[in-house]
């Protein structure tokens, strides 16, 4: 009997994705079988694009709440799923050629999402809300749809002893986004996480779980336009100026700030 499928792979908005955003694969390594899985959204134009990894559980299609609204919004999203790689330095190589072939300057990227290390059985078991719950069952799907040697890739990274040395990480833009309530990552490890990132922004979420980029995905995509605007108007910027507004024009100072009304005293308008 085939499996129901759950209730965020039955829902509109999913299937609209899904019909809308052609699943791209482009192979970069010399050998055939290690393909990367893309969805590319929003305009062309832009060469420093957002780019999401998805967890060590899920696939490229998990951000496609990401995708969708911030894509209408005039940001360019690429969510990638890599294929199977047994050290740092083979993925950083791969990713490197990736974004040599999508010919990109520079890409923006949520370091909550991609530093996030994840194993389902990390997953709670107590009773939460209705998203939450939805949001799991999707990311056990997507568990399910990886192959063998894909999975053994994914937890052999996870479980690889590495340091990224911070000092090197300090005059780039953060933001860290994180929930109050139960996830897979402990406390002494998201301490560290903030000691790597002294100068970073954080934005909380009083809810979320494991993937509050699918049951919170308002707040998360509000906390990505916020990081996002920094960079408005200038190089790097992920949007497409067209799609600029003129409020966004002017909190990037590319249009004056309105000047408040003149106001007339009413011993003027007597004299007139």
């Amino acid at each position: 009997m085939a499996a129901v499928s759950s209730a965020i792979t039955q829902s509109q908005e999913y299937i609209s994705f899904r019909s809308t955003v052609p699943l791209k694969r482009v192979v970069v390594d010399s050998s055939d079988e290690k393909e990367w899985l893309i969805y590319d959204a929003g305009p062309r134009s832009v060469r420093c694009p957002l780019v999401c990894l998805p967890p060590a559980s899920g696939t490229a299609d998990v951000f496609f709440k990401q995708i969708l609204t911030l894509s209408s919004l005039g940001y360019r999203v690429i969510s990638v799923e890599y294929p199977v790689y047994w050290t740092y330095n083979e993925w950083t190589e791969g990713f490197r050629r990736l974004l040599d072939y999508l010919q990109l300057d520079e890409v923006l990227g949520d370091a909550c999402i991609s530093l996030k290390k994840m194993i389902m059985n990390n997953f709670t078991t107590e009773e939460v809300d209705g998203d939450i719950a939805d949001s799991i069952d999707f990311m056990v799907e997507r568990l399910e749809s990886l192959g063998r040697s894909e999975l053994a890739s994914r937890l052999t990274l996870n479980c690889l002893d590495s340091y990224v040395e911070p000092q090197k990480l300090h005059g780039i833009p953060t933001t860290l986004i994180d929930v109050f309530d139960d996830c897979a990552l402990s406390q002494p490890v998201k301490d560290e996480l903030y000691k790597c990132y002294p100068n970073a922004k954080r934005a909380h979420l009083k809810k979320g779980g494991n993937f509050p980029y699918l049951c919170r995905s308002a707040d998360v995509n509000l906390y990505l336009q916020i990081h996002l605007r920094q960079f408005m108007g200038k190089r790097f910027s992920a949007m497409d100026p067209k799609f600029m507004t003129e409020e966004d024009m002017m909190s990037c100072g590319l249009l004056p700030s309105a000047a408040p009304p003149s106001v007339v005293s009413s011993d003027e308008e007597d004299d007139e």
